[in-house]
């Protein structure tokens, strides 16, 4: 059931009211983008065979940090800086059960049972790429599986409906619905981004109806756009879970931040999904420049068989 609620607790915010100017890249700059997603989806797919019970996440962060070196290429988030001053200390952020996003690595072992995500940007010959996957620790609970492959159909759902001429917030109202329809929270004060020379450009691409593209934040597809595409999902739990305010707009799930100035986490301690891709608009829909291998049980929604627009 959807729940109608006035407003949603505090939460970390990282929104501004401001119209956006996206860069529109030529053929050449986003070959350019697609190799350094090539490496990105390399990496990611590498770190999936390793993820089991007894690893630590700290040991696939290590791994990622030695393939990125050998492709001569930056891990972006070493030169991130929290508002403490205090500089990310990894390659990759991992994220595991409550964690929404930005979680350290370290050396804890995993369980049977959590699932992890491995959140990868690095910048190669000067042009960054950003994805993100979700997987399974072993076997883990079907309500738990059931949250990752909608997190993965949510994406390549959105992605199908990429096409230029259509404006991003019927797109994200699509989000909204198909995460909400299925009984998650979804993550409003976190989304995807526009993505070049930098890993967070113009515009703001969330995975919901949210009050910034009211706030002029809308924008148009045109060909040439490059953008990250990062819907995150919530397992309902004592304060999270579907629910939409008065004007129909998602109600984000509210979140806090770690001690350590990083990992943001459910308040209620439940679990959360997050993948990305990096995509480029082109004249036919989008172009995939993070491309993982497709599981077979995501093939019928991005051959064109889920929601249209």
């Amino acid at each position: 059931m959807i729940h109608t609620i006035d407003a949603n607790p505090t939460t970390v915010t990282r929104r501004t009211d401001v119209r956006p100017t996206v860069s529109v890249r030529s053929e050449a700059e986003i070959e350019s983008i697609a190799r350094a997603g090539a490496l990105v989806g390399e990496i990611l797919e590498d770190l999936r065979s390793r993820v089991r019970p007894g690893t630590t996440t700290a040991v696939l962060a290590d791994r990622a940090a030695c393939l990125i070196e050998a492709a001569y290429a930056d891990a972006l988030p070493l030169s991130c800086v929290n508002e403490d001053g205090d500089c990310f200390t990894h390659a990759i952020c991992t994220s595991v059960d409550d964690v929404v996003l930005h979680g350290v690595p370290n050396d804890t072992p995993l369980v049977e049972g959590q699932i992890v995500t491995l959140d990868c940007s690095l910048r190669l010959d000067g042009w960054c790429a950003d994805a993100a996957i979700t997987v399974a620790v072993g076997d883990i609970a079907p309500e738990r599986s059931r949250l990752i492959e909608t997190c993965d159909a949510l994406l390549e759902t959105t992605i199908d409906l990429v096409r230029p001429g259509v404006r991003w917030s019927r797109i994200a109202r699509i989000m909204q619905e198909l995460a909400l329809d299925a009984g998650f929270g979804v993550i409003t004060d976190f989304g995807g981004h526009g993505i070049g020379r930098d890993i967070h450009e113009q515009p703001e691409v969330p995975s919901a109806v949210t009050p910034h593209l009211d706030a002029g934040g809308d924008f148009t597809l045109r060909p040439g756009m490059v953008v990250a595409i990062e819907p995150t999902l919530v397992l309902p739990g004592d304060i999270s879970g579907p629910a939409r305010d008065r004007l129909g707009r998602a109600c984000g799930v509210p979140v806090a931040q770690d001690a350590d100035g990083w990992a943001v986490r459910t308040l209620d301690g439940v679990a959360a999904a997050h993948v990305e891709h990096t995509i480029a608009v082109d004249r036919a829909g989008a172009r995939v420049l993070t491309r993982r291998p497709e599981p077979d049980s995501l093939r019928g929604v991005a051959s064109g068989r889920g929601p249209q627009l």
